[in-house]
């Protein structure tokens, strides 16, 4: 099964409701600015208002408390559990508050600052989810992916909901799987440059590009540890392509899986300790699990497809993975307990679902959504179900999302 999963990669070859529900009481006197606590927590669909005094503003507010799944934007208070207003300021800081009631009282006010004015919108919104909720947000993050344009996929990072950004690479040649160093410095990827598979590195911070591994055969899948201390990637073995280990500069490897089979996409758990990974071993394409470090790895009993592959591991909630499953002739999104050795398909979409990626709540999803030529990335929240289309089909086609949480 040699250079299993690359056709996959590279495609070639997206009424108020129950404010009784409320769990802190406005009637507790707050201080506008105060950062402490939530100014409210509900345990559904919270409905809110939001409101700009800049258009472009709104319009941000508007998407994403839309596409969220757990927020719906109303039209007035009278069906609103909250008011949101934010409002940039210069180039980087905007103003949050947040209003409750009729007649409206203010519940809380602070002052954001961003790297720009756009993100300092996106940063108030994540904390206006945090005070209304009590959910980590993630707007303020960003998304590597791989952009098309013929036989070209060309690396591009952007901000959550694909405003700003830009295009880091330009070889008119195939570069897949792009993943973010936690710390954000760095973006690893697989490129053909050279006509081969071989992994490269982009410091986003020196604006520079470096092969990392470019062993006889092929090279691929690297991915950060948690720490950020490590690279997991596969490399071409004298059996097939295993599963190596080494440091961030892909140095002092060791391989940690050993096979006659090909083995991809290796994914470390929230703790760094394990590693999930795709194998064509035993005659179908699998899950296996097993020690960061090398041993013994054990097959996942997903019991859903003959073909389950790109695992990726929830940050938050250690004991659940979400891979892509062949489901026919098609793809889709499915989801695995180990505690209760247990699947379920997330996703049931028309065309297919690949590529899941978790996002830092451990609640949502980004994946590919791809129907004959056209693909784009899809936001999903696996508690309400909720699918939204990120990226504009003005982009063209994008795939392979890597998330970067917000920091700060």
């Amino acid at each position: 099964m040699k250079y299993l999963f690359k056709s996959l990669l590279t495609f070639s070859t997206t009424a108020a409701l129950i404010s009784a529900l409320a769990v802190s009481s406005f009637g507790q006197s707050r201080v506008p600015g105060e950062l402490t606590g939530t100014v409210g927590v509900f345990k559904e669909v919270i409905p809110v208002v939001v409101r700009s005094q800049d258009a472009n503003a709104l319009n941000i507010l508007k998407t994403a408390f839309s596409v969220h799944g757990k927020y719906r934007v109303a039209t007035s208070m009278q069906e609103a559990s909250f008011a949101i207003q934010i409002d940039p300021i210069g180039s980087s800081h905007s103003t949050l508050r947040i209003f409750s009631g009729i007649p409206e009282q203010q519940q809380f006010s602070t002052n954001v600052q961003g790297t720009s004015s756009r993100n300092s919108i996106l940063k108030a919104m994540d904390l206006a989810i945090r005070k209304t909720s009590g959910m980590t947000g993630f707007f303020a993050g960003k998304i590597a992916y791989v952009g098309t344009n013929g036989n070209a996929m060309e690396i591009y990072a952007r901000d959550f909901l694909f405003g700003e950004g830009k295009k880091y690479t330009n070889d008119h040649v195939e570069a897949i799987r792009p993943r973010w160093s936690p710390d954000g410095n760095y973006i690893v990827y697989t490129s053909y440059l050279s006509g081969f598979p071989n992994i490269h590195r982009i410091d986003l911070r020196q604006q520079s590009w470096k092969v990392m591994a470019k062993f006889k055969g092929t090279n691929r899948s690297a991915r950060y540890s948690p720490d950020g201390s490590r690279l997991a990637m596969v490399l071409t073995g004298p059996g097939g392509a295993d599963i190596y280990v080494g440091t961030d500069l892909a140095k002092g490897l060791d391989r940690v899986v050993n096979s006659k089979n090909d083995e991809s996409e290796p994914c470390r758990s929230p703790d760094g300790r394990d590693l999930v990974f795709a194998s064509g071993r035993n005659g179908n394409v699998g899950l296996y699990r097993g020690s960061a470090f090398g041993g013994q790895y054990s097959h996942i009993p997903t019991q859903i497809s003959g073909y389950c592959a790109e695992p990726d591991w929830n940050p938050v909630d250690a004991d659940q993975i979400a891979f892509t499953v062949r489901v026919g002739s098609g793809f889709q999104i499915a989801s695995y307990r180990f505690s209760q050795r247990k699947s379920e398909f997330l996703t049931n979409e028309r065309g297919d679902a690949l590529q899941p990626c978790w996002l830092n709540d451990g609640r949502h999803l980004l994946y590919t959504w791809r129907t004959g030529s056209t693909q784009r990335i899809v936001l999903f929240d696996t508690v309400t179900k909720k699918r939204s289309v990120l990226s504009p089909a003005s982009l063209g086609n994008v795939s392979q999302a890597s998330f970067l949480p917000p920091r700060g």
